[in-house]
């Protein structure tokens, strides 16, 4: 394509360049931000995937569906006058715990009101065995080097890892 244009023209184009410039700048380095950031979001995505994993296969949620961290204030300061707060990770208001059956049970309100299946509570060796947490919610797939890495895990526990830790009243005499 050939487009023909006049001296007066360009001498325009080479005003409103030399104006832009600055903005070009600014865009171009916009982008190389936006692309670090993109890539270190991806990261960590990927950490808090490799992470969660497990509990994604066995309840079907991520921790920050069941779990929320609270910074609770210890009344103690440090040298230069900021509060000392301790993390603490409270249940989140859609879980709930229902004495009958000795299990938290978790709505999800993304679409309407959608009851997962009873979370087993890991203070109750008695409860039902869960099943089927996914009955009305599909399950994110795993990458597949996720679900050979799970698989393997699952196949080959070492024997150390299948030795049981001696109880709290043999360590420490109580």
């Amino acid at each position: 394509m050939e487009k023909r244009i006049s001296t007066t023209q360009l001498r325009a184009a080479k005003r409103v360049a030399t104006t832009v410039e600055a903005n070009l700048a600014k865009r171009k380095k916009a982008e190389a931000q936006i692309k670090k950031w993109t890539d270190e979001f991806n990261h960590q995505e990927n950490v808090i995937r490799n992470y969660e994993a497990g509990l994604i296969a066995d309840i079907g949620l991520r921790s920050e569906q069941i779990v929320t961290k609270v910074l609770e204030p210890t009344g103690k300061f440090y040298k230069n006058g900021r509060e000392l707060k301790r993390p603490k990770y409270i249940i989140n208001d859609n879980v709930r715990f229902d004495s009958d059956t000795k299990e938290y049970v978790v709505t999800i309100n993304d679409e309407g009101n959608k009851e997962v299946a009873p979370v087993k509570d890991e203070n109750d060796n008695e409860g039902a065995p869960v099943e089927d947490v996914t009955a009305e919610q599909p399950v994110e797939e795993l990458p597949e080097e996720l679900n050979d890495l799970t698989a393997q895990a699952v196949e080959s526990e070492p024997a150390e890892a299948m030795q049981e830790e001696p109880a709290f009243e043999e360590m420490f005499g109580h």
